[in-house]
């Protein structure tokens, strides 16, 4: 995929509730202020992963049920991660009146040459490289080792989720990550798996005759059991066994944080089970399988935004 052919310029899922409002009871942690005299300005958020770099322009937008301030995604684009950067496109999107550029992602070396190499707009932008920088305590072992994109998904959560109620963030990536963010706001770790098109790759790479399986195969229907052919073995061993494991890890984490465990084939919110959130490139291929779980299109975004402002209120 060249710069021509973006991948989008609306929301990448448009899924159900891809531009959420923050709960009338939702609990923020150590973020801005929750009714800002003057809205924050309007960015262009970069999320630096594995495979992707993504681009949106975000607005800052009120609840029109409590008055917090929620970034609403109003341009977004995604690239592969060798691809050129599209400047024509994001020099446009800056010149309708974004404020500034923040920068993010599980990709390091990626985002530091994306700093440097920034010729777009006035200013350089704003890098969030450690957990010491995003407004979230990181109740783990070695916080300073945690993927910034998994903190920063718990950043989006505390501002979307009941003040009462813990979360389950599920993000489908590269790798699959179920995250835990406790009642009082702390990220807690949580698991990570091998996302559907990782091991659709390694299936293939390390077999002498097993044929790779593009992920947008497992989009549609559900696979059928049993797979009749190779190819339909393949579809079903990644699809299942990414929702089966993927509810297992839910199921663990309910039993070791005495939750109630959400009904896996109903929409019914369940007050004493974990709020579900299911967001990453995977999501529209599984929600179906979650219908319980609340669909955020780009949620470590959000967060990366909420952190921005932070820092500049």
């Amino acid at each position: 995929m060249t710069a021509d052919t973006l991948t989008a310029t609306a929301h990448p899922d448009a899924p159900f509730d891809s531009h959420p409002r923050p709960s009338a009871n939702t609990k923020q942690t150590s973020l801005m202020p929750d009714h800002p005299s003057e809205l924050p300005p309007s960015l262009l958020a970069i999320d630096v992963g594995n495979s992707r770099i993504k681009f949106g322009a975000f607005r800052p937008t009120r609840s029109p049920l409590d008055g917090r301030v929620w970034p609403e995604c109003v341009e977004f684009l995604a690239v592969p991660i060798d691809d050129p950067i599209p400047q024509g496109e994001l020099s446009r999107w800056y010149a309708s009146g974004l404020g500034g550029v923040v920068i993010s992602g599980s990709n390091p070396p990626v985002v530091r040459r994306l700093v440097e190499q920034w010729t777009i707009g006035t200013s350089e932008p704003r890098a969030v490289m450690s957990c010491s920088e995003i407004p979230v305590i990181a109740s783990v072992d070695f916080p300073e080792k945690v993927g910034l994109d998994r903190l920063l998904n718990a950043v989006a959560v505390n501002v979307l989720r009941p003040s009462s109620r813990a979360v389950i963030v599920i993000d489908s990536g590269t790798a699959t990550t179920v995250d835990y963010v406790s009642a009082v706001g702390e990220f807690c770790g949580g698991s990570i798996l091998p996302g559907m098109e990782l091991s659709a790759k390694a299936l293939h790479l390390y077999t002498a005759l097993l044929p790779l399986i593009p992920v947008q195969d497992l989009g549609g229907r559900a696979p059928q059991a049993p797979g009749r052919n190779t190819r339909d073995a393949i579809r079903n061993g990644l699809f299942w066994g990414q929702v089966g494991a993927i509810r297992e890890l839910i199921h663990q984490l309910c039993l070791q944080r005495h939750h109630s465990i959400p009904a896996a084939d109903s929409n019914r919110d369940d007050e004493d089970s974990p709020w579900l959130i299911l967001t990453g490139g995977g999501g529209p291929v599984l929600s179906p399988q979650f219908p319980m779980a609340h669909r955020v299109a780009s949620l470590g975004m959000h967060g990366l935004v909420l952190t921005a402002w932070n820092q500049l209120s």
